[in-house]
């Protein structure tokens, strides 16, 4: 049995299964992401953290892209509170923060294996985190739950789904967990996707195929099987679709080799319309460190020293110093 240690209050299994909560989903799981984040925010709960977004224009073949580069000012403190909160807890390597979870932050149950958290130190508004109710390694590879899972927050509100699969590729915490970012929608169709998505428009996809796009780092790219109704059997449906052709891209980039049935490291994101896999080699560049939103065209970096030189390398060629050859 994994004993799992915490320094705060937490709501756990055993108060969940003692009053079992309705499943959320659609309008009303959105409604609740939004007043938790109101609740949480005022009791200073969620560590929101400042940033000011820059536009860098990067041309790539015919297509030019508007990358994201996000400065951020207290980056730091969320490395600093993760230490102090394991170092509260005298054995850090069994510090799970989602088993049992922080009260304040709380959305609320998805599905008998999922629930929804919002993430303590958002970068961005709204930032949702989808967790396994039963621990489960960030290294597994995906199942059909997770892509179940998923698909109901995408069904909730727009946005990009992203899955960092262990430390080199992001991952900071051992707990199974996948995040979503809503997107901001406008009349602006630019403003609707992420910035390497409109790459994949174009590309030849089939309902069980992927392609490369031309992005210059090893990659595959599928069409995401949305479930346009919300019926349970079509999400179902959808879920097991979408989890096919992941594992089939495992294959492709040669990352179905298991040991101790953990998946080599790799980031996973999804949109309504789009799903693509990364294979990684190592966390960061040059201390500039990538999750699964580096891939989707956003980087963080936590100072202007980390601007200028992510400018000297370039965000693309940062990418690829991050992938494998």
């Amino acid at each position: 049995m994994r004993k799992i240690i915490s320094a705060r209050p937490f709501i756990s299994n055993d108060l969940i299964q003692e009053y079992p909560l309705t499943k959320l989903s659609g309008t009303a799981l959105w409604q609740q992401v939004q007043a938790v984040t109101k609740s949480a925010l005022s009791s200073g709960a969620l560590k929101s953290i400042p940033t000011h977004c820059i536009e860098q224009q990067v041309t790539l073949g015919q297509n030019s892209l508007r990358l994201q580069i996000r400065v951020v000012a207290n980056l730091a403190r969320k490395s600093k509170a993760t230490k102090d909160a394991a170092s509260q807890a005298k054995k850090p390597g069994n510090f799970d923060p989602f088993l049992p979870c922080e009260p304040a932050l709380y959305v609320g149950e998805l599905t008998e294996h999922y629930r929804c958290l919002l993430n303590k130190f958002n970068v961005m508004d709204h930032h949702i985190l989808m967790v396994t109710t039963e621990f489960a390694y960030q290294r597994e590879p995906l199942n059909s739950e997770d892509f179940y899972a998923a698909l109901i927050c995408l069904q909730a509100r727009r946005g990009l789904v992203f899955f960092n699969g262990g430390p080199d590729a992001g991952s900071s915490i051992t707990h199974k967990h996948l995040q979503m970012i809503p997107l901001t929608e406008t009349g602006n169709e630019a403003d609707n996707s992420y910035p390497f998505e409109p790459l994949f428009k174009h590309l030849p996809l089939t309902a069980e195929g992927s392609k490369q796009s031309t992005l210059p780092f090893p990659h595959r790219v599928a069409k995401t099987c949305y479930p346009v109704a919300k019926k349970p059997d079509e999400i179902r449906r959808c879920a097991e679709l979408n989890c096919r052709n992941y594992h089939r891209i495992l294959s492709e980039l040669e990352l179905h080799n298991l040991t101790d049935g953990l998946a080599p490291a790799h980031n996973l994101l999804m949109t309504r319309e789009h799903m693509w896999v990364v294979p990684r080699s190592q966390s960061s560049f040059n201390n500039l460190a990538i999750n699964a939103l580096g891939f989707a065209g956003t980087i963080l970096v936590k100072d202007d020293q980390q601007l200028t030189q992510l400018n000297q390398i370039g965000c693309l060629e940062l990418l690829k110093n991050v992938t494998p050859d």
